[in-house]
């Protein structure tokens, strides 16, 4: 069983790197917190890193303030959560290749199983599969590490709104509701506080939704001026996705993000029809088939241009 192979790579550890992806989200962080910590309550050296600032929304999460951005010193073991492949790591990506005791924990089909032990499961979000790793390893959970997973799997899975939620999501859901958190609270903090900069930039995106292939391919974006004229950050772009998908006919949204002067990160969302991930795998990309992404460069009407032929032969 791989989870025994990670067990013994950890028991073996005694000081521990344990990686975020770039821009990160809910499901992410809160596993490599969690994760953190459980580690920690057994006597293991852990630290966490991402080569991204952690988005404000998640400021509340026990531990988010323990980030640094890269390693600087030599760990016994290097543990990835959360990304499909290497490159998800960013710029710690070319570091974490170089080393020899790797694990690859992820929740996407199109992982390329980029380290020494790859752990990939089909559940909506890799919270869970953290959860399950703790839980296999006998580490009991406190209160700030069941709310660091149950953000993961809120996050993940659009509030327990989206296609993924299941029956073992809301097994660990009930779970972890055992311990001390706040529904209410977390809720507003997550889906409904909002910096007024992130409500301006909204309004502006909002303004410039575009609809293609009779109506079922609805498409928004965000340019690098549009967030410095707002004062927002690329990180406020997060979830804007959810208004392009929910436009009534819509079968795709889409989501486009200016990355560089000629660099654009594509979210792309289904509605079941079709299959996300096969679009995003022709640029690179992948995830799940009913959300996925990838990075496309070239003048941003090229990439739009590019994203609708390839989503109009899945059509």
């Amino acid at each position: 069983m791989i989870f025994q192979k990670i067990a013994e790579k950890i028991k073996k550890a005694d000081k521990i790197a344990i990686f975020s992806h770039t821009r990160p989200d809910g499901d992410t962080v809160g596993g490599v917190l969690a994760l953190k910590k459980g580690l920690e309550s057994i006597g293991k050296k852990c630290a966490c890193f991402c080569d991204n600032a952690i988005p404000s929304r998640f400021s509340f999460l026990p531990g988010v303030g323990d980030y640094s951005l890269s390693p600087d010193e030599k760990y016994d073991l290097y543990i990835a959560v959360d990304c499909g492949e290497l490159a998800r790591l960013g710029e710690n990506a070319v570091f974490f290749q170089k080393k020899v005791n790797t694990v690859n924990i992820d929740h996407h089909g199109s992982n390329d199983n980029f380290a020494e032990i790859n752990y990939v499961a089909g559940y909506a979000s890799t919270c869970e599969i953290v959860f399950e790793l703790l839980d296999y390893m006998k580490i009991s959970l406190d209160d700030d590490s069941a709310l660091c997973l149950y953000v993961g799997l809120s996050t993940d899975t659009g509030n327990f709104a989206h296609s993924n939620t299941d029956a073992h999501v809301f097994e660990c859901a009930r779970r972890l509701i055992g311990h001390k958190i706040d529904v209410a609270a977390l809720n507003f903090a997550l889906y409904r506080d909002t910096s007024f900069q992130r409500t301006k930039l909204l309004g502006r995106v909002l303004g410039g939704m575009r609809r293609y292939l009779d109506g079922k391919l609805t498409l928004i974006y965000t340019l690098s001026q549009d967030i410095a004229e707002t004062g927002a950050t690329a990180s406020d772009t997060e979830g804007f996705i959810d208004y392009a998908t929910n436009v009534t006919g819509t079968e795709v949204g889409v989501a486009i993000c200016q990355h560089g002067e000629n660099s654009f990160k594509v979210s792309m969302r289904s509605r079941g029809k079709v299959d996300v991930s096969a679009v995003c795998s022709s640029f690179g990309g992948g995830g799940h088939r009913n959300a996925s992404g990838c990075m496309i460069c070239g003048f941003f009407e090229d990439v739009v241009d590019k994203i609708v032929r390839a989503i109009s032969l899945e059509l």
